[in-house]
């Protein structure tokens, strides 16, 4: 279609279009705006339309449309084939006047950016056109490490990779980019950031998350939304509210047991920060204390609404009110059962059903119209549901112009190669690096080995992307066809090969994805093997090799299909290991590279390697992160964003766990690399940690402290740092973790060079709540003193040398709140009724003075009984 008659690449015709259907009207008094009579316009406007729908079409606007199954295009003639309850893909509009549609799994109907934008904005006129009135739709997709679904694009480093980095400037360019594309697609909406605490490598979904700490991964998602949306054209979403990281199987969306102290001071925290920014938020798919996320008043509108006070759209995640009773056997497999689901779930604060591929729309749509028509739902609750969805709409600017230009996605394909490149490299993490072995000096002659191969076609750069890449489970579902989609990326094989030349041996060994598969048989996301021919090529060149360098992990997963149940490598690459190791002499210097989404290895294995270096999925640019890493281009600087425990059996030991965190001496058995842990090719010495204030009378005015340490490159290798500030000892009303993140920044120095790093303390993390067991008091920061630390390693990674660190002492002076001063939410609501008004204030009346009656009464029998 033809940009050439406006600059925004709009054509006339489609401005007349958007006229004829009223859109252009509706942005008169719809168009996103600031101002505060603007915003009141607005809201008048918004009520009008309102007034003007059906209750058909209300409910329409409340559901969300997967349309995974087209084929190509987005022709409203095209087939929607995902249920039978429209026959075209137009119909959704035509007949049912839903509100969004979603392509889920990081896939569309095309991979082409600039087919794309054409589909949906003739999709968009279409549905326009055939509603009165005209409210443009949106449509929402799962861009959740760069938009990766379209062909060529730049697959940033995956979640985990983000968070070692703990580079937020960076994190934040990403995002932004990654929202220019969505927007520049037509897209409206992007499902992340995911900012569920992680604690558990069996779960599969492991590599969403950024970090263990609360802190770090709130911050992570907070700068991840501001950048999604930085065009003003796209939505951010908060997910899983709350507490889906943590189920107690270790499997994904099942049930997570946990405390409403760990609730309130460690999940909660990530998501109330990134509410500070995203638009939008997606509940928890599982279950918590023994209650639905999805029919939790208490999650969805005490918590999200009244005590963070969130006033965007609340969305389910895939089918999940069906997931009430299919997963959780919440409710009954009936009709009634279905019907009481979908009730609870608006009840307790559901804007929008996400209708995957086992929930016809109708299904919904008609259930929510006779729950109204027959007063088990009042209209005004669906109202305040539309007029949220509607008010996003506007913000978005959408009444304002419903179509994307169609002349930049071009540009925008691929792009941020330096950001995703400096991201990669930063996000890599040194674990151990015994006698200097890395970097690799004078090496001329090396051997490539590890899974990257099926049927003989390479296959190893599965392991760099991981999910959501061109496919929901990876590229094609692992799937892979020679002219099927890829991002931009580089190789460790071809990275090594450029710089080589014939002196790179390659032998890849079998790696087969079997994404949908392996979980039923081994939990090994992927088979593994090596053959008696690549066994005999090993063989072959190990003995002449400089340096082995071995690629070890685990296979591209996503969700439930990627839970595991082992920690140690699988025997296949245990064994390669093993024979690499028996193959060459102690002169050989044999480095581990770790692709996976998780921490996978342990020292069964990694006894036999001199390096290793965990990679994680680091996207795009893992070939010359990883290869200008090995070869001392690039300094190593990244940090464990989790703790990596010694085997599953002692998962989890989190590092902020309240102590004892595990028996006395048995650390080195538990846990092998501390959160915070990475090594790198120089040596870091801290001096004269001294802070802005030595005592902070009241922290609810004064949340925060500056910390000053003088940091030195005492080594001949240029490089950065991370400079982390610690609580390392603090005590207090309740159990104080061993060790709480406060703080940190990054530092480039040269040989020798020095610098004073200020490093901003967010005493917010210091706050606990105290009382007994049921934790309903506020959150406080307890007045007494805090020993804070700064220094490179601790706990089983702990230095000998005390110099490398430094501390101070930080007073508190009073007990005050900074982040939420109230008590439990809904604490003192005795009447259950979801609000604490008056009511409770007289039905707690009544109860005390049951209470004193029964009391008086038991106290009249214990007299008779004695006789008196």
């Amino acid at each position: 279609m033809s940009q050439e008659h406006n600059p925004h690449g709009v054509d006339e015709s489609r401005r007349t279009f958007m006229k004829a259907t009223g859109a252009a009207t509706a942005a008169a008094g719809l168009g996103a705006t600031g101002a505060a009579a603007g915003d009141e316009k607005r809201a008048k406007r918004i009520e009008a339309l309102i007034d003007e729908l059906t209750l058909e079409q209300k409910v329409g606007q409340m559901t969300q449309v997967a349309i995974d199954d087209l084929g190509e295009g987005f022709d409203p003639d095209t087939a929607f084939n995902d249920h039978d309850d429209a026959d075209t893909l137009g119909e959704l509009f035509s007949e049912l006047h839903v509100g969004s549609i979603l392509n889920g799994g990081a896939t569309g109907p095309t991979f082409d950016g600039e087919e794309f934008v054409e589909g949906l904005n003739g999709l968009q006129e279409y549905n326009l056109e055939v509603n009165e009135p005209a409210i443009p739709f949106v449509w929402g997709c799962d861009a959740l490490h760069g938009n990766c679904l379209l062909d060529g694009c730049t697959s940033f480093p995956q979640r985990l990779n983000m968070g070692a980095t703990r580079d937020i400037d960076l994190v934040e360019a990403a995002a932004t980019h990654t929202g220019d594309s969505v927007a520049a697609i037509g897209g409206h909406w992007n499902f992340g950031p995911t900012l569920d605490v992680l604690r558990d490598m069996r779960w599969g979904r492991y590599f969403e998350g950024h970090s263990e700490d609360a802190m770090l991964l709130g911050e992570m998602g907070k700068a991840r939304a501001r950048g999604f949306q930085r065009s003003g054209r796209v939505a951010a979403t908060v997910k899983h509210f709350a507490g889906y990281g943590t189920p107690n199987t270790g499997s994904d969306r099942t049930h997570a047991r946990t405390s409403m102290r760990d609730l309130r001071t460690r999940q909660f925290e990530p998501y109330r920060r990134g509410l500070e920014e995203a638009k939008t938020v997606m509940v928890n798919s599982g279950a918590v204390n023994g209650k639905p996320a999805h029919a939790s008043s208490w999650l969805l509108t005490t918590v999200l609404r009244d005590r963070f006070g969130f006033d965007g759209v609340v969305l389910t995640d895939w089918d999940d009110f069906d997931r009430m009773i299919s997963n959780h056997e919440y409710l009954p497999e009936t009709d009634a059962g279905w019907r009481e689901a979908v009730r609870q779930g608006i009840e307790a604060g559901v804007d929008m059903h996400m209708c995957g591929g086992a929930t016809a729309p109708t299904d919904f749509i008609d259930t929510v119209i006779d729950l109204v028509e027959s007063g088990e739902l009042s209209e005004r609750r669906i109202d305040e549901s539309v007029r949220r969805i509607l008010e996003l709409k506007a913000e978005l600017g959408l009444f304002e112009d419903p179509l994307a230009p169609e002349d930049e996605i071009g540009d925008i394909v691929g792009g941020a190669a330096d950001v995703s490149e400096r991201l990669a490299k930063e996000s890599l993490v040194l674990l151990r690096n015994e006698g200097d072995a890395l970097p690799l000096e004078g090496s001329e002659d090396l051997l490539l080995t590890g899974p990257g191969v099926h049927e003989g076609t390479p296959n190893r750069f599965l392991m760099q992307h991981g999910g959501w890449t061109l496919g929901w489970q990876g590229i094609e579902d692992g799937n892979l066809t020679e002219d099927g989609p890829r991002p931009r990326q580089s190789t460790i094989e071809g990275e090594l090969a450029d710089r080589l030349g014939d002196g790179l041996t390659h032998v890849p060994t079998e790696y087969e994805p079997a994404v949908y598969e392996s979980l039923y048989e081994n939990f090994d996301n992927g088979f593994f093997d090596v053959t008696d021919e690549q066994e005999a090529a090993i063989r072959e060149a190990a003995p002449d090799a400089d340096a082995v360098v071995v690629v070890l992990g685990e296979g591209t997963h996503n969700e439930g299909f990627g839970d595991r149940d082992k920690m140690r490598f699988l025997e296949a690459q245990r064994e390669l290991v093993e024979l690499v190791d028996a193959e060459t002499d102690d002169d050989t210097a044999l480095v581990g590279v770790i692709l996976a989404g998780a921490p996978r290895g342990t020292e069964e294995t990694f006894r036999h390697l001199d390096a290793v270096l965990f990679a994680g999925q680091p996207g795009s640019d893992a070939g010359v992160a990883v290869v200008d890493t090995l070869f001392g281009d690039y300094n190593p600087s990244g940090k464990l964003p989790f703790t990596w425990e010694s085997h599953v059996g002692h998962v989890p030991q989190i590092y902020d766990e309240y102590p004892p965190r595990h028996p006395d001496g048995a650390g080195d058995q538990m846990v092998q690399f501390e959160f915070g842990h990475g090594l790198s090719y120089t040596d870091w010495a801290y001096a004269d940690l001294s802070l802005s204030t030595d005592a902070v009378k009241n922290p609810a005015s004064s949340p925060t402290v500056t910390a000053h340490v003088t940091v030195e490159n005492a080594g001949e290798t240029a490089g950065e740092h991370i400079v982390e500030v610690y609580n390392t000892e603090s005590y207090g009303s309740v159990l104080q973790p061993h060790r709480r993140l406060m703080g940190f920044e990054r530092v480039h120095l040269e040989p020798g060079e020095r610098e004073t790093v200020a490093v901003e303390l967010d005493l917010s993390t210091l706050e606990v709540v105290p009382g007994d067991v049921p934790g309903w008091g506020p959150r406080v920061v307890e007045a007494g003193e805090y020993e804070l630390a700064v220094g490179s390693d601790w706990g089983v990674n702990a230095s000998d040398d005390a110099a490398e660190g430094a501390t101070a002492t930080l007073t508190v002076g009073k007990t005050a709140s900074i982040t939420d001063p109230e008590p439990t939410p809904g604490r003192y609501d005795i009447d259950g009724d979801g609000d604490e008004d008056f009511e409770d204030v007289m039905a707690l009346h009544r109860r005390l003075k049951e209470r004193k009656r029964r009391d008086r009464q038991r106290g009249c029998g214990r007299d008779r009984g004695n006789g008196r």
